[in-house]
């Protein structure tokens, strides 16, 4: 069995690109019941976020497995399997491995070191969980994965020294209309990033926020938290007619705030600047917006460049270190938790066999007096524990190469008795 990973993220694909990527979490859900009834794959774990979507899984058939999974990702999200070969990257064993404790240290995200990350993949494996696709292999790798994340945090403070999605989107902002504290500001969203937002923008000093949201009562249980105000989608067009700054972060598949709203809200003919802050994928604001006068528009393609300088600053150096070691240890005991049984044969095999001549021996050597018999049993014991010495040793040592399930297998025919030969390991790399 092999892990493997394989998706499409930030890396591989632009926002433009990206988005016909991004799932809701009834889509992921989609995605995930499908690859669930495939044959090639044992264990399925899908990750969703709004930089990628990618599929963590179990399988002894690796590339039909691969296959299924770009058929599937077709399906849901209408882009052609062509199109998905050519951005999907895929890793495999160890690298699957190392991957996965990048991506929830925010070592692979856009904005590096992002904490946020930790939480989308605990959600992901637990929705894994809940419709019964995740098992012991997978368990125990996003297990580990998430301790690591808390590891490299506690170690390093890499999340707070982070940049921030929304700071940095505000900082923009303020290039067009200088501080926030004079602007009416209308957050539409009422999930994790708008909560992020209207965190920010009262801290910035905004007196005047609305949080629109689609269910009324989310939009209230936000605005209460902050002493913010709360309205419906109903309300948007009269709220644009007067916002200085729109954020928006929803997860609609289409755009709630199109050009032909936004036009209607300034046909008084204001002269006023408003900026346009999207931050969702797909896109909530259209990008026409920005033709009209007076209007900016900051989305995630501008805010690229600003997030690659904040995060030149960010020190990961430490934070790599420790995803490496936790990986290695990972790998090293997963490799010895497959050999493990095949270790306690050998010993027991050798044991048994010394234990099976010294009583034939001693059958014949009545004369013996007790304390001879005992340095006899001693002896062959010690014969014993010797013959399986450097065979014990070396399995552990080969069990975490490439290749080495051969070496195991060799020493079961040796030592292992009646017991299977251990699979290859799930986190290692396939042999021919």
């Amino acid at each position: 069995m092999t892990v493997v990973v394989t998706g499409v993220s930030h890396h591989t694909a632009g926002p433009s690109v990206l988005e016909r990527f991004a799932l809701t979490a009834p889509e992921a859900d989609t995605l995930l019941d499908r690859l669930a009834h495939s044959p090639a794959q044992a264990e399925t774990v899908v990750l969703a976020t709004c930089n990628r979507v990618e599929v963590y899984l179990e399988s002894e058939q690796p590339e039909r497995a691969v296959g299924e999974v770009v058929r599937a990702l077709s399906e849901v999200t209408g882009v052609l399997a062509d199109d998905v070969r050519t951005l999907i990257y895929t890793h495999r064993g160890p690298d699957a491995v190392g991957h996965l404790f990048r991506v929830v240290c925010g070592l692979d995200s856009m904005a590096l070191g992002e904490s946020q990350i930790r939480g989308q993949a605990r959600a992901a494996y637990g929705r894994a969980v809940g419709r019964n696709t995740a098992g012991p292999v997978l368990h125990d790798l996003f297990q580990q994965a998430l301790r690591t994340g808390k590891r490299v945090e506690s170690a390093t403070g890499v999340g707070r020294a982070a940049a921030d999605l929304v700071g940095v989107a505000l900082d923009a902002a303020t290039d067009h209309l200088g501080a926030l504290s004079g602007s009416p500001a209308v957050v539409v969203g009422a999930g994790a990033l708008g909560a992020l937002s209207v965190a920010a923008l009262r801290r910035a000093g905004a007196e005047d926020v609305v949080v629109v949201n689609r269910g009324r009562e989310a939009a209230h249980r936000l605005a209460e938290r902050h002493a913010a105000r709360a309205a419906g989608l109903g309300d948007l067009p009269g709220l644009l007619a007067r916002a200085g700054l729109v954020v928006a972060a929803t997860g609609a598949r289409e755009p709630i705030v199109t050009a032909e709203l936004v036009r209607a809200a300034r046909a008084d003919g204001s002269g006023d600047t408003v900026v346009f802050v999207d931050l969702s994928l797909p896109r909530s604001v259209d990008p026409a917006v920005a033709r009209q006068p007076g209007v900016r528009l900051v989305d995630l393609a501008a805010l690229e460049p600003r997030l690659k300088e904040a995060s030149a600053q960010v020190p990961v150096r430490e934070a790599q270190r420790i995803v490496a070691e936790e990986t290695a240890a990972f790998l090293s005991g997963s490799h010895l938790a497959k050999v493990t049984p095949l270790i306690v044969a050998m010993r027991e095999n050798a044991l048994t066999i010394a234990q099976a001549e010294v009583a034939r021996l001693l059958g014949r050597a009545p004369e013996l007096a007790d304390h001879e018999r005992g340095e006899v049993e001693q002896t062959a014991r010690r014969i014993a524990e010797k013959i399986v010495h450097r065979p014990t040793v070396r399995v552990r040592e080969m069990a975490a190469q490439p290749g080495g399930h051969a070496y195991v297998a060799v020493l079961h025919d040796l030592f292992g008795g009646a017991q299977q030969p251990p699979p290859e390991s799930t986190t290692g790399r396939e042999t021919p």
